[in-house]
């Protein structure tokens, strides 16, 4: 009798233990598949063996196609500068050779489409049901962009509601504008040469034409880019925008080199966009050296460097020797309205970093470590295009700017700074 009653209380533990199992397995794949961060569980052999429904909308692989594939395969985690971390600085090394229980580090990670996503990647790591090996839980966190929640939500509803007012001041202002315009250039063709009055017109006219490239840059601001992609050889889109800089650095006393990495693949992008995003760039380099000179160093390579045989994406770095990024901006910086200038509405790097997200892509900021600013351009490349650009020796050479091929009309503008 004893004998049976403990088989009895033993079988009803186990099914209690079974029961309890079930209910919190239940509990943490709720829990999962609801946290809005993508959530990725990795197992001591790097491969995925659990993958939230968030990391399934940020990453746009499935669920199915993630478990059991290695890491390497869908997440493809690079840093800033392009390297890939698979092979070097994995942020899930520390915590499988148990020399800490937590890691985290800020990564690029292409979708399965190409798009970058800059995701803050932090791991803790913690032993398997049975204690024999370590799984690594994954919280990939958007770092480009913050959330709007709680109250703030209405405070944002409401920016976005004067915006949208502002937008059409901003078209009736640039209405009479253009009228009052039309007649100082006529008054100013009926003239004579010696007037005095000339003088003061012509100034009038260079003041509209400020003010028409501020509501310009804010409505271009107020209504999101939509890129005209195609397959462009970015090398010459590049050296288009250098070309046309070009008299305004010499002029500032800026050394310009290049070093444009040969026969990139075609990425797909909108020409007249990138141009705008690289002169933006370029002539933000300028305005932070316009006093004392410097150089300006722009180079292009395919990225990751150390995996040429699966490229994610291409990369244009642009370097300059000026005063670099003030300690903690490096985020303002892409914030509308911020400048460090007295000229213009600080719109520029914000519309570039639009228009590179609406690619797919990004820019990044930082400062380099022998003075002045580093800003990096990551463009996606199209998945399972193998197809090679053409080399940039058929793109124009930034020394001979005059060989360019003759880009789309595209004016630079004194005051496109930060």
């Amino acid at each position: 009798m004893a004998v049976t009653k403990r088989r009895g209380k033993r079988k009803r533990y186990a099914i209690r233990s079974l029961l309890e199992r079930d209910l919190h397995s239940d509990v943490l794949a709720s829990l999962l598949q609801a946290n809005r961060d993508a959530i990725v569980v990795v197992d001591s052999e790097k491969k995925i063996v659990e993958f939230s429904a968030s990391a399934e909308s940020t990453l746009e692989w499935s669920r199915e196609e993630a478990l059991g594939r290695p890491c390497t395969e869908i997440l493809k985690c690079q840093d800033m500068d392009g390297t890939l971390l698979c092979d070097e600085g994995c942020p899930l090394d520390p915590l499988l050779r148990k020399e800490t229980t937590r890691s985290t580090v800020p990564t690029l990670i292409p979708s399965k489409s190409g798009d970058v996503r800059f995701l803050e990647s932090d791991y803790t790591s913690t032993m398997d049901p049975k204690g024999r090996q370590v799984h690594c839980v994954g919280v990939l966190r958007n770092a480009g962009e913050g959330e709007w929640m709680g109250s703030f939500g209405a405070e944002a509803r409401r920016l976005l509601s004067l915006g949208t007012i502002s937008a059409g001041i901003a078209h009736e202002i640039r209405n009479p504008l253009t009228g009052i315009r039309t007649t100082i250039q006529y008054v100013l063709k009926h003239l004579s040469a010696e007037d005095g009055n000339r003088e003061s017109l012509s100034a009038s006219i260079k003041e509209l034409d400020r003010i028409e490239a501020v509501i310009s840059d804010f409505l271009a601001y107020s209504r999101p880019p939509v890129p005209r992609r195609r397959p462009s050889n970015v090398n010459r889109v590049l050296s288009e925008s250098l070309a046309l800089a070009s008299d305004s650095l010499k002029a500032a006393r800026i050394e310009l080199t290049s070093d444009l990495e040969e026969k990139l693949p075609r990425v797909h992008i909108d020409p007249n966009m990138m141009r705008e995003v690289f002169l933006n760039i370029i002539m933000n380099a300028r305005n932070a050296m316009r006093r004392r000179g410097g150089a300006l160093r722009v180079s292009s390579w395919l990225s990751p460097r150390s995996n040429r045989s699966a490229p994610t994406g291409v990369r244009i770095a642009f370097s300059d020797t000026g005063p670099g990024i003030p300690e903690g901006r490096s985020a303002d910086i892409f914030e509308p309205f911020f400048s460090s200038t007295s000229k213009g509405l600080g719109l520029g790097l914000s519309i570039s970093q639009r228009i590179c997200k609406a690619h797919g892509g990004l820019i990044s900021a930082t400062n380099n470590s022998d003075g002045g600013a580093r800003f990096t351009v990551i463009l996606p490349i199209p998945q399972g295009s193998a197809s090679r650009g053409r080399s940039t020796e058929e793109a124009a050479r930034v020394s001979e700017p005059g060989k360019a091929p003759t880009p789309e009309p595209l004016t630079v503008k004194e005051g496109s700074a930060v």
